[in-house]
């Protein structure tokens, strides 16, 4: 079977879950024996990463392609698009010529059995895919986009932001019914959005598939170090954003009054265009973009996820839980996933229960290493990514066979 899988961003570096979702199916789906290839688009956040080429081409990978989009924020065309259009500005900002131009080469030269977008705005593509090919178009959606806006509506106490992404979640609730029924199936990511398109009703099949990760196993903590607390994820991601600055300001001043010793440390792409905003505090270290994810969240005692806005699932939890490391996060962070509270992970909703458990987690290694167990054993029955891909390949095998 032959896939062409439309991706919203390059292929590497694998910081961000969204990246790291889209790298686990293309290798399940390689090692299943399909040949994958991905037209990937490169916005301005990637402007100084070289993306993949050449000799750096994963050899599960048939054929890569990086194509220039520019998705930077202007303010006149919001204004426009808010008064004159329904669409959500969001995504109208993903549409290019350039890269239509290599989509529409690429399908009128090579043959696919499935087409395969990575999130929604790939849906003002898919007039244009269908004109050309009959071949299935899938919505694999990563996250619900419009609950994404509409909890950041809720969250926020400026009336016009209020207002305007209320407005926003709308348009993108909107689109996202219309997805339900113009694309030929939709594979959410996670059991809430998959219950949500399921309801949309839109006469398509929907097919849950998680995200997988490969080689769950319990690291060793960090040796002779202080007690530290790791923060992995984009940091060119609002709710991202938001929620470390809430965690520094609300939960650390109480961790450091508890264990003056302990040490916070930050990673993510963007860390260095948002670092001179972050809110100051004793012992946080800044680390930028690791090399390598799990390594850095193995590095940590226990990571956390203060996250207030978001659908889908959180990526960077199932791989801290692969490598054994006990996470503590907010209810919204860990919707979707299906761990138990105080045996896989610690899930809090308010600073001083963010601070107690923390602090407790820190203080009993017996307790980490505990959580840590547990956890690893939820990701290799729940997300061992070789299963996970023979089922979606098998559900493309009937998608086709119908088609």
């Amino acid at each position: 079977m032959k896939v062409l899988i439309l991706a919203p961003r390059p292929l590497w570096p694998v910081h961000d879950g969204g990246t790291v979702a889209t790298m686990q199916c293309i290798r399940g789906l390689a090692k299943a024996g399909v040949s994958v290839s991905v037209l990937s688009m490169k916005t301005e956040k990637h402007s100084s990463e070289n993306g993949l080429a050449g000799d750096h081409l994963p050899a599960y990978v048939t054929d890569y392609r990086t194509v220039a989009v520019d998705t930077r924020i202007k303010p006149l065309a919001m204004i426009r698009n808010l008064l004159f259009s329904g669409e959500p500005y969001d995504l109208t900002r993903f549409m290019s010529q350039e890269y239509s131009e290599v989509l529409r080469d690429w399908l009128n030269n090579r043959q696919f059995d499935i087409i395969q977008c990575e999130g929604l705005p790939f849906a003002q593509y898919l007039d244009e895919i269908k004109g050309i090919t009959g071949t299935p178009v899938v919505l694999r959606a990563h996250n619900l986009e419009h609950k994404i806006r509409e909890m950041m509506a809720a969250g926020t106490s400026l009336p016009v932001r209020r207002a305007y992404l209320t407005n926003l979640s709308r348009r993108l609730r909107s689109l996202e019914r219309k997805a339900a029924a113009q694309f030929d199936a939709v594979i959410p990511i996670s059991g809430p959005d998959f219950r949500w398109f399921s309801a949309a009703d839109g006469g398509k099949p929907v097919y849950l598939s998680e995200t997988g990760v490969e080689g769950a196993a319990c690291m060793p903590e960090p040796a002779g170090v202080n007690p530290r607390i790791g923060f992995i994820g984009a940091m060119n991601w609002q709710p991202n954003i938001e929620g470390v600055k809430w965690f520094i300001i609300n939960v650390w001043p109480g961790v450091l009054k508890k264990i003056p010793e302990a040490t916070l440390h930050i990673a993510g792409r963007g860390l260095g265009k948002q670092g001179a905003t972050m809110p100051g505090g004793e012992n946080i270290v800044l680390e930028g973009e690791p090399e390598d994810a799990r390594t850095f969240m193995a590095s940590n005692h226990v990571m956390i996820s203060p996250l207030f806005a978001g659908s889908g699932l959180r990526i960077k939890i199932i791989e801290a839980m692969s490598v054994g490391r006990p996470v503590v996060a907010t209810p919204v962070a860990v919707a979707g996933l299906p761990v138990e509270n105080g045996r896989h992970l610690a899930v809090v909703s308010d600073p001083g229960s963010f601070c107690n458990q923390l602090v407790r987690l820190l203080n009993d290694p017996a307790l980490r290493a505990s959580m840590g167990t547990s956890a690893v054993q939820l990701v290799r029955e729940r997300f061992d990514n070789s299963v996970i891909a023979a089922r979606l390949l098998e559900f493309y095998r009937e998608l086709t066979h119908g088609s």
